[in-house]
């Protein structure tokens, strides 16, 4: 009898077990497929709805708005700095990869120092190119002393590249023979990488000297480096200078580096010359501001009064009241006739 109790024990006992592996197992089985079920007719209802509003529903949706303030933000690539921005505030959608920002500021570096920096009223950043844009009363420096004014720039982090195509007003770093250079053109491009500034159309400016005379300077295109005050004016370069004018391919002001001095204007390319009583061509006119003279080099050739004077260098001193030539020769007007 005891045996027979311990056969039937035995029997449920193994029963249980079997319940146990195979019906619960088969119930937890039958909840997480409801479960799935349950998602997957979610998702097709979502799906319907973004259909039926005329959306993707492969898009991805997000109209969480983010907005934040005091805004700190450093983009580096290779390992090196590229831009610092600081702005007021911020403001855009989460996941659309674009914010505008309020009161910009913007470093741009070179070899990890700063080599310009733009403020600005407004601007916008794309979170996935890095690219910039900055618009109201715009203001792009150079680390060493140049101004520009443009209604708005971008930037592109893979050139490199800041432009403006709008009008460009400039202001260049005062030197000890006078107030800086103001320049007036269009179309503002600056080389980050090569510290270069580019205005690419329609340039007339002037360069007051101590002494009271300017310079004015009209030309097709100009550019200014910002590891030097070189400027280099471009086509159809025309200058005025103390009652002179003259005209060329290119025209570069010299500085004098120790001394922060304008020491030289150097007009290349087939130079033409006038003033009051004389007229004159050479290759290349050499204008030397701290020496008073200027030097016509390169087939250097001067009238006057229909006399014609050529030789293989033709200097002017004292601001063109003396003549000095190397190797002259004259073709001198017969009088007697």
């Amino acid at each position: 009898m005891a045996k027979f109790k311990n056969l039937i024990f035995a029997v449920l006992l193994v029963l249980l077990f079997v319940e146990v592996l195979i019906v619960f197992p088969k119930k937890l089985e039958h909840d997480d497929d409801a479960k799935v079920q349950a998602r997957v007719e979610l998702q097709e209802k979502r799906k319907k709805e973004l259909e039926e509003q005329g959306k993707d529903p492969k898009e991805k949706q997000s109209t969480a708005e983010q907005k934040m303030g005091g805004v700190h933000l450093v983009e580096s690539q290779k390992g090196q700095r590229d831009w610092e921005l600081f702005s007021e505030s911020a403001e855009g959608s989460q996941g659309s990869g674009n914010w505008k920002l309020k009161k910009v500021r913007v470093f741009f570096y070179n070899k990890e120092k700063v080599e310009f920096t733009a403020t600005g009223d407004e601007g916008t950043i794309d979170s996935n190119s890095k690219d910039l844009n900055i618009k109201g009363n715009v203001v792009t420096r150079s680390e060493n002393g140049y101004v520009f004014k443009t209604p708005g720039i971008s930037y592109s982090a893979v050139k490199r590249l800041i432009e403006s195509p709008e009008d460009v007003y400039m202001e260049g770093p005062r030197d000890k023979t006078g107030a800086g250079m103001v320049l007036k053109g269009r179309s503002m491009q600056v080389l980050v990488d090569q510290s270069k500034m580019l205005i690419k159309e329609k340039v007339t400016a002037t360069k007051p000297m101590n002494d009271g005379k300017r310079f004015e300077v009209v030309a097709d295109g100009a550019e200014f480096s910002g590891k030097s005050n070189l400027a280099r004016f471009l086509g159809s370069v025309r200058m005025n200078y103390d009652g002179m004018r003259l005209e060329g391919p290119e025209a570069s002001f010299l500085y004098d580096k120790g001394a922060n001095l304008l020491s030289s204007i150097s007009v290349l390319g087939g130079v033409k010359v006038s003033d009051a009583d004389k007229f004159a061509t050479a290759d290349v006119v050499n204008l030397d501001l701290l020496a008073n003279k200027y030097v016509f080099k390169g087939k250097p050739k001067v009238i006057q009064n229909n006399d014609e004077l050529s030789g293989e260098e033709i200097i002017f001193l004292e601001g063109g009241k003396k003549v000095k030539v190397e190797r002259v020769r004259a073709k001198m007007e017969n009088k007697d006739k």
